[in-house]
C-alpha cells in the first residue's frame, strides 16, 4: 500500500503543473480574434459575439486537441480522486467489519 501512496504523492505535482499549463494555454482562446477561434468551435454556436463566450466543453476539447499534455492532467487527476475513494471505501469497510 505504501507504493500506491508514493505514486499518489508523485501524481499530485504532476496534476497541478499540467493543470496550470493547460489552463493558461486554453485561456488564450478568449483573447484570440474571431477569425481564429470560430473555426475551433464544436458545440458553441458560430454567432457568438466574443471568443470569450465559448462553452466550457469546447474549451476542454480544444485543449485536448491543441495541447496533448492535457491528457496527462486528466489521467493524473482521475488517479488522485479514484485512489482516495478506494482508500476511503476500504477504510469504511474495515470499520464495519470490526463492529461485527
Amino acid at each position: 500500500m505504501l507504493k500506491w501512496w508514493i505514486i499518489w504523492f508523485i501524481s499530485l505535482p504532476i496534476f497541478l503543473v499540467t493543470y496550470v499549463s493547460s489552463f493558461f494555454i486554453t485561456s488564450k482562446i478568449a483573447y484570440a480574434p474571431q477569425s481564429e477561434c470560430k473555426p475551433m468551435f464544436i458545440f458553441t454556436p458560430q454567432d457568438v459575439q466574443y471568443c470569450s463566450d465559448i462553452y466550457p466543453i469546447d474549451v476542454i476539447l480544444i485543449a485536448l486537441k491543441t495541447n496533448p499534455i492535457s491528457y496527462l492532467c486528466i489521467a493524473s487527476g482521475l488517479y488522485l480522486v479514484v485512489f482516495l475513494l478506494f482508500v476511503g471505501i476500504r477504510l469504511i469497510l474495515k470499520c464495519l467489519k470490526l463492529k461485527e
